[in-house]
């Protein structure tokens, strides 16, 4: 009788005309939404890809510069600094770049507004190419991007609800129900054949949606880890569903009218998809407000060093606190312009770094309520768990930033001691100058984050179901 059931429901909604439009839309929206984040995605890798090169052939050209002893060029209106001195480089800016995830087209999550490269040097952290030519269209910004997790976010949930909004009260309104409800037959596995063969033809359209959009789109399903986190997506996205359907038989077991149940279900997308997020986001604002950017300009304005007049004094005092970078000609080093230079904007970049780790730490504390309150909506729990999977999110970019911190260090101290001690740079030099490379979290741990979420969309479903169940003990026939 159930299989019989589903089958039934399964004939009824391909002879509706209205399902059809509105699965084949739904379908069309999300290959859209794939095509789209591919397309994103791509830009900016090519981008990051171009800088990355750029950057490597300007190493390459010093290098090789510096083994045929060119020292560059002094003459008026045609100045080349020499390639062989570490302040060239140095004091440079070199962009670690964090490459995006084979996953990313899941979900763009906030990749459009967290920079994916991050300019380090001797002078400064915080220097992106961002800085130089600006962002991109503020619209964007404050429309968001239409990409994949948009669709299954939002539009997916009224689908569903749209769907199944009337799975009881439609058939009560038609006569059906008393007729069914006559054989032996119980209304709880009534209800439950008809969500499942509901839950069963959604489900199968998203999955050969996603995987043909995958198709056109022209993305690589042969990449290391993304059979995983898709695997890791059909979850996330099983349990959101049946969160949604849970949620449509809950609706139905308090025996309304069709219209009813469909304002109600209206009602609630309305709060737990728009409202309850936005006043969620305002709440975090609220309690941990991050730093403004103004904060960083004061911090680089506090050092009020004159480098003429303070320089010698200033390079005097710090080479006496480390005589080992003590150059040979030590008396013209107190003399060199440039090494003030170098000197003073070390103490500017001092202050920024304190400036950005509260930044960093007030944006952690934002997150980590995210994640607390951010459990009493399911659509904050998905966007989260889809950002996870696809690297979008600020986990990933603060695994990013960590990296980035540590490479800062170590460029540092390959180039920090030459300058002071004037040493320098040697074709041999080249090859041991830092390179940025980003390593991934384990799936492990990425799986474990997005789990919790998965397990309070399951609980949520489980206790909405129970409750109906409970409820259609007393449902009125009539």
């Amino acid at each position: 009788m159930f299989t019989r059931i589903i089958k039934t429901e399964w004939r009824n909604l391909f002879a509706e005309k209205s399902f059809l439009i509105l699965a084949v839309f739904f379908a069309a929206v999300l290959v859209y939404g794939i095509y789209n984040t591919s397309s994103w995605i791509a830009q900016k890798s090519a981008e990051n890809q171009n800088l990355i090169e750029k950057q490597e052939k300007d190493i390459a050209e010093k290098k090789e510069q510096v083994a045929k002893g060119y020292k560059g060029s002094t003459e008026p209106g045609n100045y080349v600094p020499d390639p062989s001195d570490p302040y060239t480089i140095g004091m440079g800016l070199y962009n670690a770049v964090l490459p995006f995830a084979p996953s990313a087209v899941f979900s763009l999550g906030q990749s459009d507004v967290l920079e994916s490269n991050a300019g380090v040097s001797v002078a400064t952290l915080q220097r992106t190419k961002a800085d130089k030519k600006g962002f991109e269209n503020p619209l964007s910004f404050l429309a968001g991007h239409f990409d994949l997790s948009f669709v299954m976010v939002y539009l997916l949930p009224l689908f569903i609800l749209a769907l199944s909004f009337n799975v009881l009260s439609g058939e009560r309104e038609n006569g059906i129900l008393q007729i069914l409800l006559s054989q032996p037959l119980k209304l709880k596995n009534l209800l439950t054949a008809k969500i499942t063969a509901q839950f069963s033809l959604i489900f199968l359209l998203v999955l050969l949606a996603v995987l043909g959009g995958f198709l056109i789109s022209g993305i690589s399903l042969s990449a290391e880890g993304f059979w995983a986190k898709a695997f890791l997506w059909t979850v996330v996205v099983f349990a959101y569903m049946l969160f949604w359907f849970s949620l449509a038989v809950f609706i139905n077991s308090y025996g309304y009218s069709s219209a009813t149940n469909a304002v109600a279900a209206a009602a609630v997308w309305l709060i737990l998809v728009l409202v309850l997020p936005s006043l969620l986001n305002i709440l975090v604002s609220v309690i941990y407000p991050v730093p403004p950017r103004t904060e960083t300009i004061s911090a680089i304005r506090g050092v009020n060093l004159d480098m003429r007049r303070d320089g010698k004094k200033l390079l005097a005092e710090h080479y006496q606190d480390h005589p080992e970078l003590m150059p040979k000609e030590g008396e013209k080093a107190f003399e060199d312009f440039g090494l003030a230079f170098v000197h003073i904007q070390r103490e500017q970049k001092k202050r920024v770094v304190e400036v950005e780790e509260r930044f960093a730490e007030q944006v952690a504390n934002q997150q980590n309520l995210v994640q607390k309150l951010g459990l009493i909506s399911p659509s904050v729990i998905a966007q989260e768990a889809f950002n996870e999977i696809a690297g979008t999110g600020l986990n990933r970019y603060r695994h990013f930033r960590l990296q980035v911190k540590e490479f800062d260090r170590q460029w540092t101290d390959f180039f920090l001691p030459r300058i002071y001690k004037m040493d320098s740079l040697t074709a041999k030099d080249f090859e041991s100058i830092p390179r940025f490379e980003y390593e991934e979290e384990s799936f492990s741990t990425i799986g474990s984050r997005v789990g919790i979420g998965v397990l309070i969309l399951l609980i949520m479903s489980g206790v909405l179901m129970f409750l109906s169940f409970g409820k259609l003990k007393n449902y009125r026939l009539e």
